[in-house]
């Protein structure tokens, strides 16, 4: 398969707007990276320059090891899976899948033991006779997949591919495209909005912002040390939640809030040297013990059993707001005042002055 590596890539359109600032990214052999971030990140203009779909402003890409910023998209022996299938209608799931192999000319042969082969992968066999407006839409994008399978190519390139999948049929394709990487042991670049889709496929995540790569690591390094505050608050379900907290001697504390940090954590607070400071902690670091050593009073507002889990979402002392994970064999009740617990070890702070670096990328970094 393929190395990919990006270096100082910029785009810039014509009207002077900039999507992408000095992307560096290096995507090793057989790795699955995902581009994530919110919408107008620059997540999939990145993808799309490295298809060959926009143009490179300035940097340089390479493929294994050939610069091919001027290579043209057909020549750069990558396949791309786009969001609405791009399938065409009128041609059989057959001969969608074959297509692009008959344009180079590939042996009949060929071609059919290749599309038979992506066929029998993808559980499509019984398929091949249809047409695109006679498949459901996780047909299509398994028809989808299949094209680019048969080609056997050095990179595959997935936009968004699971978005007009309802949610169920979201996750069962999540399991199909892992086990499909696992499967061809392939190079494969990913751009979703989804941080679950990202969590749970990808070897490691690009986290994106403004056009700006915010963070690159595994899935769990990003969970459990975010850089700065946009990666805490956008990698996790439900969301970490964040809480700005005064540093008063060895205390951070704000109306109703008391929490005593761990001497590493104190440490590198007061060398921070800042006083403002935005405590964060994740839905499922909330105890429920009595008389906790860092408590947060609160007031249940709302709670939605799922099951495995209940969440609540409670309203604090200064009438801002948390969600948190609970046992679900406990019983909870609206408008119940409770004095909650943290695990204080597991909580992260932040800058709350927003600073940010010269270029521009890190916004309220992570203190500890």
């Amino acid at each position: 398969m393929a190395t990919v590596v990006l270096k100082d890539i910029n785009k810039i359109y014509p009207n002077g707007f900039q999507a992408v600032y000095d992307a560096n990214i290096e995507i090793q052999d057989k790795e699955f990276v995902i581009l994530v971030g919110p919408s107008g990140c620059g997540k999939s203009t990145t993808l799309r320059m490295l298809a060959g779909l926009e143009e490179i402003t300035s940097g340089d890409l390479y493929i294994d090891d050939k610069r091919v910023n001027d290579i043209h998209p057909k020549d750069r022996d990558i396949a791309m899976v786009f969001q609405n299938y791009a399938l065409y209608p009128h041609m059989t799931v057959y001969d969608n899948m074959a297509f692009g192999l008959k344009m180079r000319k590939t042996p009949k042969d060929i071609i059919e033991k290749q599309v038979k082969e992506a066929a029998q992968i993808l559980h499509i066999e019984n398929l091949l006779d249809r047409k695109p407006k006679q498949l459901s839409g996780g047909q299509r994008q398994r028809v989808a997949l299949g094209r680019a399978i048969v080609r056997h190519p050095k990179v595959f390139l997935f936009d968004e591919p699971l978005s007009n999948l309802d949610a169920k049929l979201r996750v069962t394709m999540r399991a199909e495209i892992s086990r499909l990487h696992t499967k061809l042991q392939s190079t494969m670049v990913y751009v979703t909005h989804d941080q679950t889709e990202a969590m749970t496929m990808g070897d490691r995540i690009v986290v994106m912002k403004d056009g700006f790569i915010q963070q690159i690591d595994t899935p769990m390094e990003l969970y459990n040390n975010p850089n700065n505050m946009f990666v805490a608050g956008f990698i996790g379900t439900p969301p970490m939640n964040f809480h700005p907290v005064s540093l008063t001697g060895d205390k951070l504390t704000e109306k109703g809030i008391n929490l005593t940090p761990t001497p590493e954590q104190l440490a590198k607070l007061k060398e921070y040297g800042s006083k403002n400071i935005v405590f964060g902690v994740r839905p499922e670091d909330f105890t429920f013990e009595e008389n906790p050593t860092n408590s947060i009073n609160a007031v249940i507002e709302v709670v939605e059993p799922l099951g495995s889990e209940t969440i609540l979402h409670v309203r604090l002392d200064s009438d801002s707001n948390m969600v948190l994970k609970a046992d679900p064999t406990k019983q909870f009740s609206v408008n119940q005042s409770i004095k909650l617990g943290v695990v204080i070890s597991k909580c992260k702070f932040f800058d709350a002055t927003d600073k940010v670096d010269p270029t521009g990328k890190s916004e309220n970094p992570c203190i500890v």
